[in-house]
């Protein structure tokens, strides 16, 4: 779903048509989400899950990055925390009181 690149210590992505980035320095609290989704096609129905990252600015803003599966939205999550280790990682009630 989402093409993210952790680079020269910025995250690029795209947004419809813009080329967008975040440097890696600016990103405060990062954490992971999942949902679950039950999908109906004309042979029979499945499960599948939808993994996201939210990645918190220093400014307050944030950004949703939504994955086909938890392992891409945790492997974006590995690349920002070795880009930046000072990052939060985690939704913790710590850092939901630090950054929320």
């Amino acid at each position: 779903m989402e093409k993210v690149a952790v680079t020269d210590g910025k995250i690029i992505y795209r947004r419809l048509l813009k080329t967008c980035e975040i440097p890696v320095t600016d990103v405060v609290w990062a954490y992971l989400q999942q949902e679950d989704v039950s999908a109906k096609m004309c042979c029979g129905s499945f499960e599948m899950e939808i993994g996201r990252v939210i990645v918190v600015e220093r400014d307050g803003k944030r950004e949703i990055f939504q994955f086909e599966s938890m392992q891409e939205a945790r492997e974006l999550l590995e690349k920002l925390q070795k880009a930046n280790p000072r990052i939060a990682i985690g939704y913790t009630k710590e850092n939901r009181e630090r950054f929320g």
